[in-house]
């Protein structure tokens, strides 16, 4: 799971707040609850950062072993909507700006797919939200 779409009413997508960066920076509370979420994995090495808003959405950095990885959701929309709203939730390991970490580093692919397939459970355990199955494209 590079990215996997989402819908849901669960989270709030009709009110801009005045905070947000643009209209379409949905996502605050989603990000909380991923998070929570996500939580129990503290206890196998796993640190979360504060939530932070981006101009596509909302997102945290989950660390293990001092290793960065990004977990970004993003509102697909263009403003608020009636209709339950869609997001897409990403994973990966960002090195941020550390060019010798980009170029010669790569994560334990083991961790990068263990906080996936967390983020991929917490999002099938919950019978409120439900995937939306990737575009399949034919030759």
């Amino acid at each position: 799971m590079d990215e996997i779409t989402v819908e849901t009413d669960l989270f709030e997508h009709r009110e801009v707040k005045t905070h947000f960066i643009n209209p379409c920076c949905f996502g605050e509370d989603f990000a909380a609850w991923l998070k929570q979420q996500l939580a129990p994995l503290t206890s196998s090495g796993f640190s979360f950062s504060e939530i932070i808003q981006e101009d596509y959405g909302w997102g945290f950095w989950a660390r293990h072993s001092k290793v960065p990885y990004w977990v970004a959701l993003s509102y697909v929309g263009d403003g608020p909507q009636e209709a339950d709203a869609q997001w897409v939730i990403s994973v990966d390991y960002d090195p941020g700006l550390n060019l010798i970490k980009r170029l010669f580093h790569r994560p334990d692919r083991q961790t990068l797919k263990s906080l996936r397939a967390h983020i991929k459970e917490a999002i099938v355990l919950n019978s409120a939200i439900r995937i939306i199955p990737a575009p399949r494209y034919e030759a």
